[in-house]
């Protein structure tokens, strides 16, 4: 398929540069699952097109990369709310989660994707159980993902390791490589010395990353001082875990130590800022770790704790709670958030070609409605994109060439049928962790 994208403006994206840089006339080709011209249209070359996509004066640029979530929560939407993150947890999840079937996680998964792509997300990166139906999920609607079975290990058995190995030899790059697989231990606390060396062997063997939650709450890091007399950055560092690419949630309570560590290892952060405040866990210091040259991405985590999939919401809180902790409005700019939700996930991904509308890349890329009221004038481009961009200004969304959403309609995804299915799997867990918890009075 050869696609043409005309009459639009478009940014190309940012990795490091200090602006966001706009293109007004543009247009784009697409050859199959790649960009093959992006730019001026008075600079196109010739290009046969099979379609054409006429922007209507939107704004084209790179789709968002959400870089942690648990994409079959959204069954668990609005669960357990106003409880911190051990109770919410213990009291209010695992006992749903208990009760969870691939068939369950797949209704959830569906229902997460379509979310997602009416959002503008093109990427995910997540770390759940049943992961062959969130696989399944990802493969048919057309979405990529970096996906990882979640390990824990509480007793030393490793026994959650295999299946995640099995996983990520069934379905590592597969998919025309839209899904690549992570080793997820759940989190220090979660697991034992003796799974984390062997995931640290097996992420090495497999050359695949490691996805993992850090330092989330101060609990977390007191916890992991008093078991192994240091931070829990240091002590995956200790196991050589932060030798492999490593996609690292939250790390909300990070020390100036931390930070330094994880810039000079290259590990990616990923920001959570609604999940972190609604669960009460804190805010992370993303101004320092931006300052130390850390690469920092962003994501929703789990829609139980956030209570959406709408990365926009994500990307404009990130500078702004860093603006009003520091009382600099300067301290984190708009290219730095574009960066967080575009570039720096793509590449934690271990895609080197993905994140920016340019010649060569993954024609993975999103066009939002600029004649929409809170967009309206264009004062400042930048400050209108981070700032006063809505999700539901996107109206289209495509992924390794193909448009999966445009204008409210799904092409790959029955959204009637979806949206019935999950709140009707929904109903049936609750109802099944009722059940389970009247036999164990």
């Amino acid at each position: 398929m050869r696609t043409r994208i005309q009459n639009i403006i478009m940014t190309p994206g940012v990795r490091e540069e200090k602006h966001i840089s706009f293109v007004n006339d543009a247009e784009i080709h697409i050859h199959g699952n790649r960009i093959v011209y992006a730019g001026k249209k008075e600079c196109a070359p010739a290009f046969e097109a099979d379609q054409v996509i006429n922007g209507g004066g939107a704004l084209a640029m790179p789709g968002l990369c959400n870089m942690h979530t648990h994409t079959p929560m959204t069954l668990l939407r609005n669960v357990g709310s106003d409880l911190d993150l051990n109770n919410w947890l213990h009291q209010a999840i695992f006992p749903l989660e208990a009760c969870l079937t691939d068939e369950a996680v797949r209704a959830g998964t569906d229902l997460g994707i379509m979310e997602m792509l009416s959002f503008g997300t093109t990427s995910f990166c997540d770390m759940y159980m049943h992961m062959d139906a969130v696989a399944e999920g990802v493969l048919h609607s057309g979405m990529r993902a970096l996906l990882g079975h979640g390990i824990v290990d509480f007793d030393g058995s490793c026994a959650d390791l295999e299946p995640g190995i099995a996983f990520a030899k069934k379905w590592h790059k597969a998919a025309n490589d839209r899904i690549r697989v992570s080793l997820a231990p759940h989190s220090e606390g979660a697991t034992t010395p003796e799974v984390l060396q062997k995931v640290e062997q097996w992420a090495g063997k497999l050359k695949i990353a490691i996805h993992t939650h850090v330092s989330e709450t101060q609990f977390d890091v007191n916890g992991c001082i008093k078991r192994h007399g240091m931070t829990p950055p240091q002590y995956l560092d200790s196991l050589g875990l932060l030798s492999h690419p490593i996609v690292a949630a939250h790390c909300v309570w990070f020390t100036d130590k931390d930070i330094a560590l994880f810039a000079k290892r290259g590990c990616t952060i990923v920001h959570n800022p609604i999940s972190n405040l609604k669960l009460a866990s804190g805010i992370a210091p993303v101004h320092k770790m931006l300052q130390a040259g850390c690469k920092v991405a962003i994501g929703t985590d789990g829609v139980a704790s956030n209570n959406n999939l709408n990365l926009w919401e994500e990307m404009k809180l990130m500078p702004l709670l860093q603006k009003g902790t520091m009382l600099d409005p300067k301290v984190v700019s708009p290219a730095q958030c574009l960066a967080a939700a575009t570039t720096v996930g793509a590449e934690a991904m271990g895609y080197v070609d993905l994140g920016l509308l340019k010649e060569g890349y993954l024609a993975d890329l999103i066009l939002l409605d600029l004649n929409q009221p809170s967009v309206v004038p264009v004062n400042d481009m930048e400050n209108n994109l981070i700032y006063a961009t809505l999700g539901s200004h996107v109206k289209l969304t495509m992924v390794d060439g193909k448009v999966l959403y445009q204008n409210g309609q799904f092409t790959t995804l029955d959204g009637k049928a979806v949206l019935a299915r999950g709140a009707r799997a929904a109903q049936e867990l609750a109802e099944k962790a009722i059940a389970k918890a009247a036999e164990n009075v």
